[in-house]
């Protein structure tokens, strides 16, 4: 049954609502609020209407980072390298069930445990479905045979003539080792991947089927396996186990692999470790100038598991392979992505990320390597210092008169989209007294308080406090 409280707050938000036209707000008051917005909200916002898209075209530029995926224990994380900030919820439209593969731009390559693929938009919503991969798969004499036991730890397995692969949960995302590239404008894209480092699978937009490219490439009588690839300007790049790299170029109707063109096949990358460091992962990414860079992610024992990454860079007149300690004024890197992105143009204070960086999840470093200050971290390469994002967070702007009731507010939006979606909610204080390093003097912080204690009281719903706040609450009240 409804309470006094409850149907006074619903009263005030349905008139709110009949009084408002969002979409006639002050320009500058509208363009305030939507530069306000988190990435995700912030590009959706101007699908609302035509006025609010006028004045989105106003703000701020933000550029579209590639977004990572981390997964914890039961629940799903998004990492926006861009925004430096790591969100929570599956509330994006993917279900517990879909598995992260790869990125490129608010695109994301997901797979579930039928081994299915597919290409979905984090603004959008946009899902586009890749070909079963039980279905023929062309160039090669391979298939896949999916597992109909309900419950079991065996998605299927790819089977050929001289091998079966088993296709797990842990496989695919401990041996995560794939790309996507998409033109927003056109709608092209093109996906790879590699299971187990032996099988490589590809496709692109428009194909009847997928490419299985194991007996297309020219192996010249050497033992190698997949290790790594990346995308750029219409070309494949895989990178091998023994260090070779082999170019696939897919700007034609069918792949060809590059081979009188590629500089880099005859001269395979060689890296030996030094003594008390422990050699990680290696990657491969492209520069917008076409060169490539080879990243290798270490820790240093001695030093506390200091995380390092190293960068080599082939010097195409002495086809040597040299490490480098920058790559370029306005270049970036996120660690497994397979390119170079545009790094931010101007930087304010200590926020965002600078050019020279490498972006990187806890799973980059080594799959049982666990990192207690963060899932993810920002490496600098001129300083070696990693900066350890925050976790996404909600900020009221006001003046000290208008805290009651801007808390309110915030309190009643909570409460009509629970109550609407039928959710429960519970309120809790994690800190009720000043902190010892505080901006302001003592005076403001309790008027604060009381404003605080009066919206909460008025609002009706219990509070959950510490043993130790609880005491201060009560005496203060």
């Amino acid at each position: 049954m409804d309470t006094p409280n409850d149907l006074m707050r619903e009263e005030k938000r349905q008139k709110v609502s009949e009084n408002h036209d969002w979409s006639k707000l002050y320009p500058d008051l509208l363009r305030s609020i939507l530069e306000s917005l988190n990435s995700i909200d912030f590009h959706r916002a101007k699908t609302v209407c035509s006025d609010w898209y006028s004045i989105w075209k106003t703000c701020v530029k933000r550029p579209l980072c590639p977004w990572r995926i981390i997964y914890g224990k039961d629940s799903l994380m998004l990492f926006n390298p861009g925004e430096d900030k790591i969100y929570k919820g599956t509330n994006v439209g993917l279900s517990n069930d879909s598995y992260f593969m790869a990125g490129s731009g608010n695109w994301l390559l997901m797979v579930d445990s039928h081994l299915d693929f597919y290409i979905f938009n984090l603004l959008t919503y946009k899902r586009i479905d890749l070909p079963s991969m039980e279905s023929s798969i062309r160039g090669g004499n391979v298939r896949f045979e999916r597992n109909r036991e309900h419950g079991s730890s065996e998605w299927g397995h790819f089977v050929d003539p001289c091998r079966k692969d088993c296709v797990r949960k842990d496989i695919i995302i401990c041996r995560r080792t794939a790309v996507l590239w998409i033109d927003e404008k056109t709608g092209d894209y093109v996906v790879a991947w590699i299971l187990n480092y032996h099988y490589l699978f590809s496709y692109k937009k428009g194909d009847d089927s997928w490419w299985n490219w194991n007996n297309h490439l020219s192996m010249e009588s050497l033992n190698f396996s997949f290790s790594d690839l990346a995308y750029r300007n219409s070309k494949l790049y895989l990178y091998t186990t023994n260090g070779h790299i082999k170019i696939v170029d897919f700007s034609g109707n069918d792949p060809i692999e590059v081979i009188e063109k590629n500089p880099y096949w005859e001269h395979p990358f060689r890296y030996f470790s030094k003594k008390g460091e422990y050699n990680c992962k290696k990657k491969i990414a492209i520069q917008k100038s076409g060169e490539v860079l080879i990243i290798l992610s270490a820790l240093v024992m001695r030093s506390k598991d200091k995380i390092l990454f190293y960068i080599f860079k082939m010097n195409l007149e002495s086809n040597i392979w040299e490490r480098v300690e920058s790559i370029g004024d306005d270049e970036m890197l996120i660690f497994g992505h397979g390119v170079t992105i545009r790094a931010p143009v101007q930087e304010v204070g200590d926020d965002g990320i600078k050019s020279g960086s490498i972006c990187f999840v806890r799973g980059d470093i080594w799959p049982t390597y666990y990192c207690s200050v963060s899932n993810c971290g920002v490496f600098d390469l001129a300083t070696s210092i990693i900066k350890w994002p925050k976790e996404d967070e909600a900020h009221i702007f006001c003046k000290e008169d208008q805290i009651e009731e801007e808390v309110k507010c915030a309190l009643d939006l909570v409460y009509s989209f629970c109550t609407k979606f039928g959710f429960t909610y519970q309120l809790k204080l994690l800190r009720f007294q000043t902190p010892e390093k505080h901006i302001g003097d003592l005076e403001t912080w309790d008027r604060a308080e009381e404003a605080l204690k009066n919206a909460i009281r008025d609002c009706g719903k219990p509070l959950l406090l510490n043993e130790r706040d609880r005491e201060l609450w009560k005496k203060s009240s």
